[in-house]
């Protein structure tokens, strides 16, 4: 597997948000939630990968995105999910169609 590629959409004093991407590919996104001794993160995948690749991208993770964040942290938890986007929903959108009705 090349290397991913991490975007990012939100950042806050405490947690980031990256979609995550394999060449021109979604692979997914990951939620970093940076705690006082330890960083956890959730990985939604919306593609199969090995048990290499998978850890492979977590050691990217890792070295990119945490480290650079919090080179001290004590431990690095990651939770993965198979996941399926259904839709992007925000209030704007809603807005938006009932000005239209």
């Amino acid at each position: 597997m090349e290397a991913a590629r991490f975007e990012r959409a939100v950042r806050t004093e405490s947690s980031e948000i990256f979609s995550v991407y394999g060449g021109a590919r979604r692979l997914g996104r990951v939620d970093l939630h940076y705690g006082r001794f330890e960083v956890n993160a959730t990985l939604l995948l919306e593609v199969e990968l090995t048990d290499d690749e998978l850890q492979q991208l977590i050691d990217q993770m890792d070295e990119e995105l945490v480290q650079t964040h919090d080179p001290e942290r004590e431990d690095f938890l990651v939770t993965v999910f198979k996941a399926e986007e259904l839709g992007f929903y925000s209030d704007e959108f809603e807005s938006e169609d009932e000005a239209e009705d």
